[in-house]
This record gives structure tokens, sequence and C-alpha cells, in this order.
């Protein structure tokens, strides 16, 4: 026979407009009856000490009335609705077996007033001209509505619910925001020896490479590494051009979403970004799409991490690291003008708000925390020490 709470549950969920349908005429009822029961045990008590206090016969009546529809509204939200729900959100699976057998007892005796009610309904909004059944359509905010009370009542781990926001978020990001920007990108010359490309490879530890005539400015194609390998074990001489792959060009307008439809058609593993004048500004693998979703992955090496949480409480940041990953880091909820996608990183962040390119060890204050300059790699700002500004730790401290 097994659980037979848990059978009761499966014969609920396999009927939920049944369900629900009961549980709301059992609360309209319940409902009903407290204010009949209410008014008439303390209504006119009430209203006779009210007389008793100097009010007028209809002044006593009004006020005895109001207090118990206030005491009787009052303890059915608390009791009825956010105690109960309190306690099912407490131990779910619990409660659903210890209360399925009784609602689904309840569910099938209210089976001829429940139906009586359908066709009731469906018969007004027919005179009415109302389709019966509308779709509903659930909405992104709905969604995220919905994995935030998940995370709150424990039942979805953070990290889960990060990720699937970023999922939303793919669709909204551009590939600037996402992408390995010209400054970083490692590429092999088309003149190249295969000798001498694969000592490059080996030295920057990539496994996909664009190929160029003296800049990137002149992509000829990609290379995977392990076809330089195979190329270099079998003794074949000569450049690299000769063995290079068709390189992939997109535009930077298009979002994370759609280049990842575009990974996914093509079965490409690299794609060049490009801007409206045709100039290479990025490039993207799908490890870099993955970790738009999953957040950083760990990193080969230590020193190479986005961001470092020191032991007194400051963190120790890339300023190439993306804006995404800085919110989810330091539980940031908006950043200015952000919307308008002025900015990508953290160095991009702090530029807008300084207004100005800045030198080493200048700062900005920004949504309570503050930014200062630890290494510059020429005009870019390469290492960002980030501490909570003063007037956050006085409030925090107020606040305790």
């Amino acid at each position: 026979g097994g659980d037979k709470g848990a059978v009761a549950v499966m014969r609920l969920q396999d009927n939920p407009t049944q369900f629900f349908s009961t549980i709301q005429m059992g609360n309209t009822t319940i409902a009903l009856l407290n204010g009949i029961v209410g008014e008439g045990a303390f209504g006119s008590g009430l209203s006779l000490t009210f007389e008793r206090w100097g009010m007028s016969t209809g002044v006593a009546s009004a006020m005895g009335t109001a207090v118990v529809v206030i005491v009787v509204t009052y303890i059915t939200i608390v009791f009825g609705e956010l105690v109960s729900k309190r306690i099912g959100q407490s131990a779910p699976e619990q409660i659903a077996r210890f209360m399925a057998r009784p609602v689904l007892f309840l569910a099938t005796a209210a089976r001829p007033f429940v139906a009586l009610l359908a066709i009731s309904t469906n018969l007004v909004l027919r005179l009415l001209r109302i389709p019966s059944e509308t779709p509903k359509d659930v909405t992104e905010a709905e969604l995220q509505a919905h994995l935030e009370q998940g995370v709150d009542a424990g039942i979805i781990e953070q990290h889960e619910h990060q990720m699937v926001r970023n999922v939303f978020l793919l669709d909204d990001r551009q590939l600037t925001s996402i992408m390995v920007p010209h400054s970083e990108i490692e590429w092999l010359d088309a003149q190249d020896s295969i000798d001498d490309a694969v000592q490059k490879a080996w030295t920057t530890g990539h496994s996909w490479y664009p190929v160029c005539r003296g800049s990137l400015e002149d992509v000829v194609g990609v290379i995977h590494l392990p076809h330089l390998l195979s190329l270099q074990a079998d003794g074949v001489n000569g450049s690299i051009r000769e063995h290079v792959q068709p390189a992939v060009f997109v535009p930077e307008t298009l979002s994370g979403m759609e280049l990842l439809e575009q990974f996914r058609e093509k079965a490409t593993r690299m794609a060049l970004v490009v801007d409206e004048y045709g100039i290479v500004q990025g490039l993207l693998t799908p490890l870099d799409m993955l970790e738009a979703i999953t957040g950083e992955l760990s990193p080969q090496q230590p020193v190479d991490a986005w961001a470092t949480q020191r032991e007194d409480g400051t963190w120790l940041v890339d300023g190439a690291m993306p804006v995404t990953e800085l919110k989810f880091r330091l539980a940031i909820d908006d950043l200015p003008d952000e919307d308008k996608g002025r900015y990508n990183t953290v160095a991009g962040l702090m530029q807008t708000v300084a207004g100005d390119l800045l030198e080493l060890h200048q700062q900005v204050d920004c949504a309570g925390w503050r930014f200062e300059v630890l290494a510059l790699d020429g005009r870019r700002i390469d290492q960002v020490q980030i501490s909570r500004s003063p007037e956050a730790e006085i409030t925090a401290e107020a606040d305790d």
C-alpha cells in the first residue's frame, strides 16, 4: 500500500483544479462564518459596552461591528494565512502528507458544489462573451520571483539561482560584456613556422588561435593547437598559413544568446567580434559563454582569478572582470548608468563614475564600495582593490 499520505498527495496533483476549487471554496466559507459568528457572539455585547460609555445606539452598533471585523480579520490573516503558510514552508513534504487525506476527503465531498460553481461561472462568462479559458503567459519577472522564493525557502541553492538568472541576462548582454578584449587576444603570425607556432601556443596556453598577417587587423583564419602538434609530429614544414581554418566573424551588436545559437548551429569553437567598421574588437569561445552563465571557472593559476577576497575583507580584482560578476560577488543590486551600456568591466565602471582616466592609487566610491587603482597596464586599469566605503561602514555599525 505504501504511504497513504503520499498516495493522497499524488491524487490531488492529478486533479489540481478540483483541489484548488475546494481550497478556495473552503477559504471563502470560513471567512463568511468568521464574520457571522464573530458578529453574533461579540457584536451586540460590544455595542452595549459602547452605549454605557455614552455613545448613541447607532454609533455604538457601528463601533461594535467595526471592532469585530478588525479583530476577526487580524486573527484570520495571522493564523489562517501567514502562520499556516510559514508552517507549510518549513516542512512542505511532511505537512503535505499529513494534510493530503483530509483535503482529499473534502475535495470528494465538495465535488457537486465545485461542479455547480464551475458551471455557473462558465455560464456567466458566456453571457458576457468572455472566453472561459485564457492562456496565461508566465513572464520572466514572475519566474525570477518564484526563484527568489525558492532561495528564501532553501529549496533552490544560491548558485543555482544565479545561473538561471544569468541565462535570462544572456539575451540582454552585448558581446562586448563577455568577450576577451582586443588588447588581451593572443594570436599567431601567418608567417610563423609550425615549430615557432607550437612554441608560442605552449607559452600562452590556449587551444585555439587567430592567425594574422602582422596584426589583428588582418586575420587570415584560425588554427587548433592539436592540429599544430599533429603537423609537427608528422614533420610538416612551411608556415602555418597553409593549414588554417576559416575564421568566423560576428558583429558586436549580437546578444550573448544569439551568439550561443550560432555556436550551436555552426559548430565553431571561436568567433571574432568586429565593430561596424570591420575591426576586430575581441574574441569569444564556448568557454567564455559558459563562464557568462556559471560565473568564473577555477583558473589554472590562482593569480589569473578575476577576484580574490583577502582576510581583512577587501577584494583584489582584475580590472577586466565583468560587472555582472562584480555584482554577484559583492551582492550589489544596481550600478550607475548600467542600463545605458556605457561599460562592461570594473575598469569601465570606475572610469564612468570618475568621468576621466584614473591614475595609480586614485579612488572612486560606488554602491557602498571604494575602488582603488592598484596597477596599470599602460592606460588600462589592471588591478583594483575594493573595500567598504567609510559611509557604508558607519551605516553597518549603526545597524548593528
